[in-house]
């Protein structure tokens, strides 16, 4: 059996503010965590939905309906104006929600609510899946630049504003996923989802590489969670896989941790045979999605109990964060990753 030690936060949590996961996991799940997210609260709590009228406030953006492939019916995107100049971007809003739920996280140290030794972390999308969820094909190129610009000022911000000793930034790698699986096409380009590769290796190292080695850092690769469904079921690890082994090479600095999901019906050895060719290195934890309301522990035993034949270790947690999950849920939900899980040695 593969040594199962401490857990992982995704991000989001059905909390009204960060104070509330603060005190959940000081109750439920401390020992086993090395950071700790605020929850991602208030207009942060659908991921990216946000963004989509920060983008509406770009002049030289307007918004048209395209048909949706993936839900079947007419979407909202933005395209540039033809003859628009530099694009004018506004405050994409990550860096005042990290600093102000920074003083929060300080405060819950301060207080004794969360041990000292937990980092903040602070999770951020990449560029290419917002830009490719809300941005016209033909425009996605030029999006895609403004857009990783304005993130990476904001990324600037929260460097100066937080210590760099006590912070921990996910890169949240999703969209890409569709654009691997067919399900969307890499900026403006058509063909096969695989010849994306190159393109979506390049640009999630760069995010990586942004960061620098006092910090944390960490990625979360995901196959979405909107009504508790992924965009589309992935047949194995094997896109996860290429994921993971890529950023292991082309990122230039100490990759902290990589969590991935695992469906809830997969307890099989096919589903996990990809991932059990990448070699992780020490330095690395590596999370699996393995823990699920559905099925409970057993369930997750199961899940636990096949990805050991493939992986010498790991850790636990969901497949993606558990904010559209009711907050009953969320004391059992922790408990679990704490049953099953070893607590990190203090």
């Amino acid at each position: 059996m593969a040594r199962v030690q401490g857990a992982h936060l995704v991000g989001s949590a059905p909390v009204s503010e960060p104070g509330e996961l603060f005190a959940l996991v000081r109750d439920h799940l401390a020992g086993h965590l090395r950071r700790v997210p605020d929850g991602e609260v208030g207009e942060r709590d659908t991921w990216i939905a946000w963004q989509f009228p920060k983008l509406s406030q770009c002049p030289q953006l307007e918004t048209r309906s395209v048909n949706s492939a993936y839900l079947g019916r007419d979407v909202p995107q933005h395209e540039i104006v033809d003859g628009a100049g530099p694009l004018e971007l506004v405050d994409l809003g990550y860096a005042d929600a990290a600093l102000a739920s920074w003083e929060r996280f300080a405060a819950a140290h301060s207080a004794g609510t969360l041990p000292a030794n937990l980092r903040f972390m602070v999770g951020l999308p990449s560029p290419l899946s917002v830009v490719t969820i809300y941005v016209a094909p033909q425009s996605r190129p030029a999006v895609l630049d403004a857009w990783t610009a304005a993130m990476e000022a904001q990324l600037a911000r929260i460097l100066d504003g937080i210590p760099n000793d006590r912070l921990s930034i996910q890169w949240e790698v999703c969209i890409e996923f569709g654009i691997l699986e067919g399900l969307w096409t890499y900026l403006d380009t058509a063909g096969d989802g695989v010849d994306a590769r190159e393109g979506v290796a390049e640009h999630i190292a760069y995010l990586g590489n942004l960061v620098p080695g006092k910090v944390e850092m960490g990625y979360h690769l995901c196959y979405g969670d909107a009504g508790h469904q992924h965009f589309v079921e992935p047949s194995d690890t094997g896109h996860l896989a290429w994921t993971a082994e890529t950023l292991l090479e082309q990122v230039h600095r100490r990759i902290d941790w990589i969590h991935l999901p695992v469906p809830k019906q997969r307890d099989d050895d096919a589903y996990f045979e990809a991932l059990g060719a990448v070699e992780i290195p020490d330095e690395t934890e590596l999370y699996l999605g393995l823990v699920h309301v559905t099925g409970g522990q057993e369930g997750t035993r199961r899940r636990i109990a096949t990805a050991s034949r493939h992986v010498p270790r790991f850790g636990l947690a969901t497949e993606c964060g558990f904010g559209r999950r009711p907050i009953s849920q969320i004391p059992a939900l922790l408990d679990q990753h704490a049953a099953l899980s070893e607590p990190w040695e203090s």
